[in-house]
């Protein structure tokens, strides 16, 4: 557990410093901020093998077959099985690629847990950075909860966090209307992880938030809903119709073949999770005390349209006829989780009441905590605790 604390502590503190150094000091904040990512990508890369979940799945098998590769084009064209009997055609060339690039200067896990880390804090702490310029928020507090929620996550869906954490840099270029730039990033995310196509639903939602094309409007009586309020219900509708209909998504799911292997993912029946509704839901309570304070900030829309997908979403850790599709259900649900890292802080600093922003902060980091040591320490989700280091570097 210190070598964790250790890290979120240091990496923290680091970009707290560098929040509050003037602009006109940029080498010190560049360094800094190289600093801060730094020391979390060599704990990922100095992890011993078993340390996280799919690194004996498929991350150790494809470094296997990569550093017994001499040829890229006879390597990445491969149609066989690796040593673990995993189907090599499967894993995305962007994945394989990275792997075999790493192979190349080290033959052990190092370096290929290293630039999978640093690519991810990189696409966070840029994406970050790019985001305060459009909506000021908190970056040390964007830190915090992704090295609470999704650190030990990416130890161990390392092909889909690389995607998640891109298509979060590329949102940026959502919010700033650059369709091309952010379709870009939505096919670089593919090559990590298929699933990242849905950035395109994201793209779907906010242009439909922020259509000018026509205003729309509820009125029932003396009940009258805005335009975005109108939008934002239809859009929690149409969720729960698809979300409780999974037989409905599978069809939409297999009808392609680039996806149909992720109808695995969707369960047969939705189960009720309490535990998901805990764990999302003091996200959406924060959003929903700021509102008023954001009613100045266009993306709240976008913001609480996001957390209440989410919250459907995570409910795909249902019961289903395949077991995969009740343990990793409710995976897709994390594309939708790494909003908060930017909603929540922006929300937060958008409050003008010092007292209640800073009593909701204290609120969320110590959510955050808990929900750290629970599902990271004690039920030890994607198997990252203890911490170990690899047996080469202490030999």
């Amino acid at each position: 557990m210190a070598i964790y604390i250790f890290t979120v502590i240091i990496s923290s503190w680091i970009i707290w410093i560098e929040e509050r150094i003037s602009d006109r000091n940029t080498n010190l904040k560049k360094w800094l901020l190289f600093f801060a990512i730094l020391i979390p990508a060599i704990v990922a890369g100095m992890r011993a093998s078993n340390i996280g979940t799919d690194v004996r799945t498929y991350i150790a098998p494809l470094q296997y077959f990569a550093n017994s590769s001499d040829h890229y084009n006879e390597y990445i064209n491969f149609n066989g099985y690796l040593y673990n009997g995993q189907l090599f055609s499967r894993f995305e060339k962007g994945y394989v690629s990275l792997i075999y690039l790493c192979s190349r200067f080290d033959k052990s896990l190092f370096l290929t847990f290293f630039v999978s880390e640093l690519l991810i804090l990189a696409s966070l702490i840029g994406g970050l950075y790019e985001f305060d310029k459009i909506n000021h928020l908190s970056i040390c507090l964007g830190f915090f909860i992704f090295f609470t929620f999704f650190y030990n996550l990416s130890f161990n869906l390392a092909r889909q966090c690389i995607a998640m954490f891109i298509l979060l840099f590329g949102f940026n270029f959502l919010v700033r209307k650059e369709w091309i730039k952010y379709i870009c990033i939505v096919l670089i995310a593919m090559l990590f992880h298929t699933s990242a196509a849905i950035g395109i639903i994201f793209l779907l939602i906010y242009w439909f938030l922020y259509d000018n094309g026509g205003k729309t409007s509820l009125n029932l009586g003396n009940f009258r809903l805005s335009n975005n309020d109108f939008k934002v219900l239809c859009i929690t509708i149409i969720s729960l119709i698809i979300i409780f209909l999974p037989s409905l998504l599978k069809n939409i799911f297999s009808s392609s073949a680039a996806f149909a292997t992720y109808t695995n993912y969707i369960p047969d029946t939705i189960n009720l999770s309490f535990q998901q509704l805990a764990i999302k839901l003091p996200f959406l309570i924060i959003i929903l005390i700021e509102w008023r304070s954001m009613r100045e900030n266009p993306l709240r829309y976008f913001y609480l349209s996001i957390a209440i997908i989410d919250i459907f979403l995570s409910q795909f850790s249902g019961q289903s006829a395949s077991a995969s599709a009740s343990e990793f259900g409710s995976r897709i649900s994390w594309y939708t989780s790494i909003f908060y890292i930017y909603s929540v802080p922006n929300a937060l600093m958008s409050d003008k009441i010092k007292n209640r922003r800073l009593l909701l902060t204290i609120f969320l980091v110590l959510f955050l905590i808990v929900y750290w040591i629970i599902f990271t320490v004690i039920l030890n989700y994607n198997e990252t605790f203890p911490y170990a280091f690899s047996n080469n570097y202490f030999r």
